[in-house]
């Protein structure tokens, strides 16, 4: 009897030795140029770490990846367990592999927080330090390959302690993918590459679009960027974790948090940007409201402890997927509504993206999809989405582009009409650039010559013709003398119906050849006239040099501009004195006298052909005439 139980004790012994899960690699030479994804049971055993040498029976056999919160563990295990907290060993041993060979598993994020795995009893990776006594836990990640060969036969026996203190999630991660070296070598350096070109083309746009938005002060553009690095943290955190290639001894806690937040603030700054470009998207449910939520997230996600921060993960994927599917169904509406490029193209986009961010869900929750779960879509649909979002704003840029070369088309016409009504010159005078800057109450004083022109009987001579006529007659008349003060460098002030004031802010002897050029020129005007039977009109000019107060005047609804002095009557004064004493230009003594100056300061005389007069005050006036115009009006 005491033979058979020790047979039986025997047999049991080599059947736990025979009973540890295989799997038997098919076409290991293949693994040169390929990679295999071991897709078979593990043995489990919970809350200890099990030697390699160590022939006990598992608890459990299970999938990888897969978590342990939902293994079927005696009930004071899933206590800790269904929390992510605990500990364990997953074994699993390989076959049929070709001695001498090197081989590599890619063993970043296989465990959630510190794992040691062992081919044999080698330890060919440490992340961390695991420890059966869970809250021990010290979590760390490492983007590194865990390096092996087998034994003579071509097998190897994978052992993994794995422990977690603070995750929600416990146990295997990711795939336990398998290839040679060489191979895993040269996979690795492509990935580097690609996405090493695209985190430069990604932060390129970034700050493109930062510099855009703090250089132009536009909303859109700091959206856009904003919303970009929100997802390329998950990307360089996560996806492909180019901190920890460029920074090895990051906390693994901080790219916990960095990846969290793509799932709150992607969504929150992508309703701003959508809000930015096109307000009436949101036209019931303003953007900003949306996106509070994520701020209060963000705070929570960095200030709370991780063990509480990583719980809330749930929170804000269901915050992710409300979001951008209430900013689907508003553009759906909107598209509905009014069927333009900007809009189809925005929820096209869109869609795009919420295709590749339901796929990356899907693969880190490791929920399995037919056609699709080997294949991560997120990259792809973001790169195509930035393709997309830039020929928009391209599109949009254009359309702006044009409004505002129209804008600034009409607003030169604008002005140019302006201009016909306030003088350009009259708006230099104020040290402004344009009529915009004009306010109400600004003024300047100057001194500077005055000519005031009028027709002789204007009253009488309009009275005998029709309206029109007399507007015909003006116009002409007027046509003929302002090209002539502006050719002289003068400013006409103001029309008042038939007389002229004109101002010459730079040079007094230039009002004075102006009046004589204006005669001159309406003995051409009145042969004019007369061939076409208008009366052949005469008119006197006075000539002035004194103070002048200019600027603007009449309210916020109306305004003109206003010359103001005693100077600018004497003007007048001395054009109707024209009229009394019968000659064609009077200028005053101090006009007289400030062209002599401006003469004498260039180096010459001034001469003038005209004589000495007297107005009815007994003040000195000088008549001023050419051999053409002659002495008497």
């Amino acid at each position: 009897m005491k033979k058979f139980f020790t047979c039986v004790v025997l047999f049991l012994f080599s059947f736990n030795a025979f009973c540890i899960s295989e799997y038997n690699v098919k076409n290991a030479a293949s693994l040169k140029n390929s990679s295999v994804k071991i897709e078979t049971d593990w043995d489990f055993y919970w809350g200890r770490f099990v030697s390699p040498l160590d022939d006990a029976l598992p608890d459990l056999t299970v999938s990888v990846p897969s978590s342990w919160n939902k293994y079927e563990l005696e009930p004071q295990a899933l206590k800790y367990a269904k929390k992510g907290k605990g500990a364990g060993t997953y074994r699993l041993r390989l076959t049929g592999l070709i001695p001498g060979r090197k081989y590599a598993v890619p063993a970043f994020e296989l465990g959630y927080t510190a794992f040691t795995l062992l081919a044999g009893e080698k330890i060919i990776f440490q992340a961390g330090i695991p420890s059966e006594d869970w809250e021990k836990t010290v979590a760390q990640q490492y983007y590194e390959p865990a390096v092996f060969e087998c034994e003579e036969d071509g097998s190897v026996l994978i052992t993994m302690y794995v422990s977690n203190n603070f995750y929600r999630k416990g146990g295997l991660r990711h795939d336990f993918t398998l290839s040679e070296e060489v191979f895993y070598q040269n996979s690795f350096n492509r990935k580097l590459c690609y996405y090493g070109i695209f985190s430069g083309i990604l932060l390129t746009i970034v700050v493109y679009c930062f510099l855009l938005a703090f250089l132009k002060k536009d909303r859109t553009n700091l959206c856009l960027s904003l919303f970009i690095f929100s997802i390329y943290s998950r990307i360089i955190a996560s996806v492909f974790p180019l901190l920890k290639i460029i920074f090895r001894n990051i906390p693994v806690e901080f790219l916990f948090r960095l990846e969290y937040v793509s799932l709150f603030m992607a969504p929150a700054f992508y309703a701003l940007y959508v809000e930015s470009m096109n307000k009436k998207i949101f036209n019931h449910i303003p953007a900003r409201i949306l996106a509070a939520p994520a701020a209060v997230f963000l705070i929570l996600d960095f200030a709370l402890p991780m063990s509480i921060a990583n719980r809330l993960v749930p929170i804000f994927q269901d915050y992710m997927f409300l979001m951008v599917g209430l900013i689907v169904m508003l553009f759906l509406i909107r598209v509905v509504k009014n069927k333009d490029f900007t809009s189809i193209t925005a929820i096209l986009s869109l869609c795009i993206l919420m295709f590749g961010t339901v796929n990356d869900f899907f693969l880190n929750n490791n929920i399995k999809l037919k056609y699709m779960y080997d294949v991560k879509l997120l990259i792809t649909c973001f790169v195509l989405y930035s393709f997309i979002q830039t020929v928009l704003i391209a599109y949009i840029q254009n359309k702006n582009q044009i409004r505002v070369t129209e804008l600034n088309n009409n607003l030169t016409i604008t002005n140019n009409a302006y201009y016909r009504f306030v003088p350009r010159e009259f708006i230099e005078l104020l040290c402004k650039k344009d009529i915009t800057e004009l306010g109400l109450g600004e003024y300047k004083i100057s001194r500077m010559a005055l000519l005031s022109a009028d027709i002789r009987n204007f009253t009488a001579t309009s009275e005998k013709l029709e309206g029109i006529r007399v507007f015909e007659m003006l116009n002409s008349y007027l046509g003929r003398i302002a090209p002539l003060i502006r050719k002289n460098g003068g400013i006409i002030e103001k029309y008042l119906g038939d007389g002229i004031i004109a101002i010459f802010p730079d040079s007094a002897e230039a009002a004075m050849i102006c009046a004589v050029q204006m005669q001159e020129e309406m003995i051409e005007l009145r042969k004019d006239f007369i061939s076409r039977g208008l009366p052949p009109i005469k008119i006197g000019i006075g000539v002035h040099y004194g103070n002048i107060v200019i600027g603007t005047g009449g309210d916020n609804e109306r305004m003109t501009e206003i010359s103001l002095s005693d100077d600018i009557d004497v003007t007048v004064r001395t054009e109707a004195d024209t009229k009394e004493l019968l000659r064609p230009i009077l200028a005053t003594n101090q006009i007289v006298a400030a062209a002599a100056k401006e003469a004498k300061a260039q180096g010459r005389k001034f001469d003038f052909c005209g004589r000495k007069v007297f107005d009815s005050a007994g003040n000195v006036l000088y008549a001023l005439y050419t051999e053409k115009t002659g002495d008497v009006l």
